[in-house]
């Protein structure tokens, strides 16, 4: 039992980065395709969050992996700025479709953002309950 509250943190940034991740593609995934082939910006926001999704999966793996270790610590903080820029990329750093009606807008935009700032909370959280945790340790 206690192996598993000290990976909590893990498990549950794992599933966040997995929802993200099969989320952006499956539940609240960008508009489609014009008629002709071509794509619109949030095609490329969601491509984008897609590339990141990954990369906050792999990270929250390693963060499973190490479990209350400081490299699990280190993992959940690196995972802070990489949400946060996942949160900004539909509409801030990739502008979204002109209409906002749109899929992107109602769907995609508040899925990323909600799921980004929960990531980075938990991985927070986390990191300072993993380091409280090897002072009181010593």
């Amino acid at each position: 039992m206690k192996n598993i509250k000290s990976r909590i943190g893990g498990i549950i940034l794992f599933i966040l980065s997995l929802a993200l991740t099969v989320g952006i593609k499956a539940v609240f995934p960008a508009c489609p395709p014009h008629d002709d082939g071509s794509f619109m910006n949030c095609h490329w926001a969601e491509q984008s969050v897609s590339g990141a999704g990954l990369a906050l999966t792999a990270i929250s793996l390693t963060v499973l992996i190490f479990g209350s270790g400081k490299a699990s610590a280190g993992a959940s903080l690196a995972m802070i700025p990489l949400a946060a820029v996942t949160a900004l990329t539909p509409d801030i750093l990739i502008p979204l479709c002109k209409m906002p009606m749109m899929r992107c807008h109602t769907a995609t935009h508040p899925a990323v953002i909600v799921i980004s700032c929960l990531i980075a909370v938990t991985a927070l959280v986390n990191a300072v309950l993993i380091l409280r945790k090897k002072e009181a340790d010593k």
